[in-house]
């Protein structure tokens, strides 16, 4: 009895298998019947009034339209925010600082008061110079006098002979000499007085301050009293591949400066948008790049100056580009081609050249009209020539994003 129910099981077995096999071709051959006119058609020139049909099993796919714009073209890089300019305060003269009027991170113009030292010394000092010119000009104004009177008598009954009259000229030229060293002591000592106040070289962000009222402060000393960080405006500097040097020249050398736009590195959000302004005028022979600048006014403070940022910079336009979406773009081992959906309900195999890549979509640099159908779901089930049934995604591919790779 076991026996009997195995050689059923094996019939119905080797019946599944050749239903299997068999029935789409049973099916195929019908549909082939179908679309062939009979013998009566035939012979009265009369055509079938049965429709011809693609053969296979229609497959149903999503297309989009191939459209006609204006796409620019993008390169990344990886580049850092560095400031245009960064001061190390120090003192120039030694002394006690009795007045600090600023604190740590605080944002300084350029002309304000940081620091004050003691002055006492120095503005006595001036004084003494201030002095030492009222006494020593007194001195040149009776010496003039002097000479105007002997110029006057010279030559009167020997009352003051010519060697009198050279004498007292030499005598005033050395006290205009002695009032002009004293006006430039008091200059030189104006100037030492000066050192006494600190103020802001540029304008920026107020690092860590290092020294607080009460402490001395020498012109030797190593550690700066603060650091002042320009914040605005900033440049990023970022290296490039050398064969993208061209593209960049092209793009710097243009009437206006391209456009150069900060990403945020993790999040890829666009952090503040600048211009290229500076590439290097050499290639660094051991990484084969290029170092290329891009200048932020950097007016909200979006960028920190050392802050690791990604940039995206559009080199040039693409007029007029045939742009499909990415998903449509297949790749085999003659290269990369669409499958486009034709009038008759079958789709061609079409090879087609992609110039650059924009994120979500493709531009097409041959093979493709704009206006063309696309399959972009459902490619692996075709084949050339298949027969489908076509739902249009939408009446153009995704726009394209900030950023392109040629």
């Amino acid at each position: 009895m076991k026996k009997m129910t195995r050689w059923i099981l094996a019939v119905l077995l080797l019946a599944l298998v050749a239903g299997i096999y068999f029935y789409p071709r049973l099916i195929a051959t019908r549909q082939a019947d179908a679309a062939t006119p009979g013998p009566s058609s035939a012979a009265s020139g009369t055509p079938s009034a049965a429709t011809p049909r693609p053969t296979g099993p229609v497959i149903t796919v999503q297309t989009a339209i191939a459209t006609r714009q204006d796409v620019p073209i993008m390169k990344q890089a990886v580049g850092w925010v560095e400031p245009i300019a960064t001061v190390a305060v120090r003192t120039r003269i030694d002394g006690i600082v009795v007045a600090q009027a600023v604190t740590d991170g605080q944002i300084v113009k350029a002309g304000d008061l940081l620091f004050r030292l003691d002055d006492a010394a120095l503005q006595a000092t001036v004084a003494k110079d201030q002095a030492s010119i009222a006494k020593d000009q007194a001195n040149l104004d009776q010496g003039n006098a002097d000479l105007k009177r002997d110029q006057s008598l010279i030559g009167r009954n020997d009352v003051v002979t010519q060697q009198q009259l050279e004498q007292q000229q030499a005598l005033v030229k050395t006290l205009q000499a002695t009032v002009a060293i004293d006006k430039a002591q008091l200059q030189a000592d104006e100037v030492q007085l000066g050192y006494t106040t600190i103020k802001a070289p540029i304008a920026g962000r107020v690092g860590v301050v290092n020294v607080t009222p009460g402490n001395l402060v020498r012109a030797t000393d190593q550690t700066a009293m603060l650091t002042i960080t320009q914040m605005a405006p900033v440049r990023v500097t970022f290296p490039v591949p050398e064969q993208d040097l061209s593209a960049y020249r092209a793009a710097l050398a243009a009437a206006t400066p391209a456009t150069t736009d900060a990403l945020d590195a993790a999040s890829g959000a666009t952090l503040a948008s600048g211009k290229l302004d500076f590439i290097d005028s050499s290639v660094d022979t051991t990484s084969g790049t290029v170092t290329v600048k891009a200048a932020f006014d950097n007016a909200n403070l979006s960028l920190w100056p050392g802050q690791y940022v990604r940039v995206s910079t559009q080199v040039s336009l693409l007029k007029d580009a045939t742009v499909v979406p990415l998903a449509a773009v297949q790749i085999n081992d003659t290269g990369s081609f669409v499958y486009v959906a034709k009038p008759d309900g079958k789709v061609a195999r079409q090879p087609v050249k992609v110039a650059s890549s924009l994120g979500q979509s493709a531009v097409i640099g041959s093979g493709l009209q704009p206006g063309d159908h696309v399959v972009i779901e459902g490619q692996l089930r075709l084949n050339d020539g298949s027969a489908v049934k076509e739902t249009v995604a939408s009446a153009a591919p995704v726009a394209p994003p900030a950023t392109a790779n040629p």
